[in-house]
Formats: C-alpha cells, sequence, structure tokens
C-alpha cells in the first residue's frame, strides 16, 4: 500500500501534464484552421470569388468572433464586390453587435452617403449622437451634406410661414400648406392671409371675410360692415378693416379702438404704426402717439408687422434709420432700404447698393455684399447673387447655393418656401425632416 501513496501523485502530475499538452495541442489546431480560414478567405476575396470567400469569413468569425473580421467582410463587400446592398447588411450586423465603437458608425454612414439615402443617414447620425459615440470621420461627413434638401409641393403663389402655416395659390383661389409642404386648408378662398394667434384672415368665394384656424374651420366672424380688407390679429387680440375708404383698428367684441387712417400696420409687441395725410406715427395699444415724429415711411414684413427686437425701420428724409419704440434713433447710419427684423439677431439693411445684416444696435454682422436679402430667421437669411437666391447661416456661410428664383425664410422645423421657374414648393432640409 505504501507504493502506491508515492505512486498517487506522479500519476496526477503525469495526467495533468498530458491535459496540457492535449489542450496546447488543441489550441495549436485551432489556431492552425483559424489562420487557414482567413487565408482562404482572403485568397478567394482578391479573386472576387465570393461565395468561398464568405464561407471561410463566416468559419473564422464562428471560431473567434471581432469587430475586426466583421469589418473586413463589410469593407469586402464595399470596396472589393462593389454590393452596397450586401455591405448595408454587414453594416447593420456591425452596428448590433458593436454599438458602442465609432468604426460601425463610420462605415454604416459612408454606405448610405454612396447610396444618397440622407434619411437613413441622419436617423444613423442622431442615433449615434443619441449613445455618446463621437467620431471625427462621422463629423466630418455630416458636414458634408448638413444642407442637403429635398421639396415638396407644387404651388402657383406662396407666402411666408406663420404658426407653421403658409397660404398658397393654386389657379385662382387660396388655401394653406402646412411646414412640410402638405396642402391642410383647401384652395377655397379669394384671399388668405398670413396665421397670427392662432387664425389667419381669409375671405370666401361669396366675399365674406373671417378668421380661420388651422384646421380650416370658421373661428372668429367680422360684425363691420363694407369689409374690404382684413388685417392679421395680433396677439394683443386687435384687428385691422379697410371699409373701402379707411382703415380702423378693432378688439375681439368688435369694438372699435381707433381709425381714419390710410394704411396700417399689425399691432406687435403693442406698437402698430399707421398713416394720416400727415405722415407715418406710431401708435400704442390705446390709440396714443408715442413720440411726435412723423415719417414718409415705415418698413413692414409680410404680416404688416412693423415692430420687433425693440425696433422698427422709418423713412425720414434722408433715407431709412432704424429707432427704438419710443422714437429715439439707434446708430448714425442711413440705409437705401431695410427688411425689418423677425427675430432678435441681425436685419437685411440696403447700403452703397447691396444689401448686409446689423444687429438691433446698428453693428454689421455681415458687410453690404448681396444684391437681395430677407432678415435671419431660424438661423438663415435669404440672399440674392447673380439674380439667383440662396441662404447663409450663422457662421455667414452661403451654406445653400443660389439657385431659386424667389424664397421666403425658413420655419424652426428646416423649411422654406422657394420658387423655381413659376412653381413654388417646399425646400425640406434632410437633418430636421426624416
Amino acid at each position: 500500500m505504501k507504493n502506491y501513496r508515492f505512486l498517487a501523485p506522479i500519476v496526477l502530475i503525469a495526467l495533468y501534464v498530458l491535459g496540457v499538452y492535449m489542450i496546447g495541442s488543441n489550441n495549436v489546431k485551432e489556431e492552425t484552421q483559424y489562420r487557414q480560414y482567413l487565408e482562404d478567405a482572403r485568397t478567394y476575396a482578391s479573386q472576387e470569388i465570393e461565395i468561398y470567400a464568405v464561407q471561410n469569413y463566416q468559419d473564422a468569425i464562428d471560431m473567434r468572433p471581432s469587430l475586426e473580421l466583421y469589418m473586413e467582410v463589410a469593407k469586402f463587400y464595399r470596396d472589393t464586390m462593389e454590393d452596397l446592398k450586401k455591405a448595408a447588411q454587414w453594416g447593420e450586423t456591425l452596428l448590433s453587435k458593436y454599438p458602442k465603437p465609432p468604426e460601425p458608425y463610420e462605415f454604416q454612414l459612408d454606405i448610405y452617403l454612396q447610396n444618397q439615402d440622407y434619411v437613413a443617414f441622419f436617423e444613423l447620425y442622431d442615433r449615434m449622437v443619441a449613445r455618446h459615440v463621437f467620431s471625427e470621420t462621422a463629423d466630418a461627413m455630416y458636414d458634408s451634406v448638413e444642407y442637403v434638401f429635398y421639396e415638396e409641393g407644387e404651388y402657383d403663389e406662396m407666402s411666408i410661414f406663420s404658426n407653421n402655416m403658409a397660404s398658397v395659390r393654386r389657379n385662382e383661389t387660396w388655401g394653406y400648406c402646412n411646414s412640410q409642404g402638405k396642402k391642410k386648408v383647401k384652395t377655397l378662398y379669394t384671399y388668405a392671409g398670413a396665421f397670427n394667434n392662432d387664425m389667419a384672415p381669409v375671405v370666401d368665394a361669396e366675399g365674406e371675410a373671417y378668421y380661420i384656424d388651422n384646421n380650416g374651420n370658421k373661428v372668429m366672424a367680422v360684425n363691420v360692415e363694407d369689409v374690404q380688407g382684413l388685417g392679421v390679429m395680433s396677439a394683443a387680440d386687435i384687428y385691422s378693416v379697410f371699409n373701402g375708404r379707411e382703415w380702423n383698428y378693432y378688439n375681439k367684441s368688435g369694438e372699435l379702438l381707433m381709425g381714419g387712417f390710410l394704411e396700417g400696420s399689425t399691432f406687435a409687441s403693442g406698437l402698430a404704426a399707421a398713416r394720416t395725410k400727415e405722415g407715418w406715427k406710431i401708435y400704442d395699444l390705446k390709440g396714443n402717439v408715442k413720440s411726435g415724429a412723423v415719417y414718409e415711411d415705415v418698413v413692414m414684413d409680410e404680416k404688416q408687422m412693423a415692430y420687433r427686437n425693440e425696433r422698427l425701420f422709418v423713412r425720414a428724409a434722408q433715407g431709412y434709420i432704424m429707432i427704438d419704440g419710443e422714437g429715439g434713433r439707434i446708430g448714425t447710419d442711413v440705409y437705401e432700404d431695410a427688411r425689418i427684423f423677425y427675430e432678435s439677431t441681425y436685419a437685411a439693411v440696403k447700403k452703397d447698393g447691396k444689401w448686409g445684416f446689423i444687429d438691433k444696435d446698428g453693428s454689421w454682422f455681415i458687410e453690404p455684399a448681396y444684391e437681395e436679402a430677407r432678415s435671419f430667421l431660424n438661423g438663415y437669411a435669404a440672399v440674392q447673387a447673380d439674380g439667383l437666391w440662396g441662404f447663409v447661416n450663422m457662421d455667414k456661410e452661403l451654406c445653400i447655393p443660389c439657385q431659386f428664383a424667389e424664397t421666403k425664410d425658413f420655419t424652426a422645423k428646416g423649411t422654406v418656401p422657394v420658387r423655381k421657374n413659376q412653381t413654388w414648393s417646399v425646400l425640406l432640409l434632410y437633418k430636421e425632416n426624416y
């Protein structure tokens, strides 16, 4: 028995050594087999023999899956076989198995760009950002297509967007489309004004004037005799009516607030500009004149608003100047023409025959350089060069080249009315509309 006691440890050691040897031998065989699969896969891939290349790649992946190996197969389809459909399928597999590294996103984004599938591109890029995956390569691809767009709708005429609705004309009648260019309110009206305070002024085929909501429902009657012109509803629930002789201002209850004007703007931020026989004056909500100054002209936008960003542009004897709500002059510059501020950024003004942009203090943001321009809204401004319109962004870049016969202003949703030849449509930036 004593001899057996001494033999037991020796047997155990021998078995251990044998086990290690067998494991090592198996590992060597597995490594050899793996390398053979890779060698065969790459040989077949170089010869563009897809079926055997992918079979060997798959065998290698089954043995030892890795990001690098999946990427190699995906690139084989993209670069060697030029099969973007199968490359995209492998790219999706990459993303599902390896959602944290940037390489799968870079690969798949490149495939989408080659296919010009901008919807899929921006969806994936946003998914990458949401997952906090960072890639300078992906960012560079994004920058290359940041302003790629498509167009929707076909209209004879369009207005600005307001409350994400724009009046549109087909043949002789007007209706409204939404910010994606889809018709929202049928073209039933002989006149359709801009939305403000959730309603818009219209005149129907029978000549009746009233206000509608963005579904086309009549929401407010106008109980004034002989309505021949109807203004935009202000945020203060004040609107103007032209009776064929003069413009008068009413509240929603139909009470006359002030009147007898030859022309008048929409109330905005408590002020409106109105013209008497003497000239233009600035009025508050109670009908009081804000200063004794009388002006030759007041700049208004398509909503007939003149006061925004605490500024107005008025014409005196020497030209257009910028003033505040009290009539105080801002800056010393005199302009040949101007557009009112749409927001608290920059307004378009004309000086020395060219248009540029200023802030509310009169400082230049972009020096005069364009044939014509519209003020900044939602990060973009329309500019004209060589007779055509495009857009500059807040980085002062011409981000959408001049190519349109006419344009309006961008919405916060990345859409804008544009005209090519005689047809209007809505331009939609892919990055915000997919």
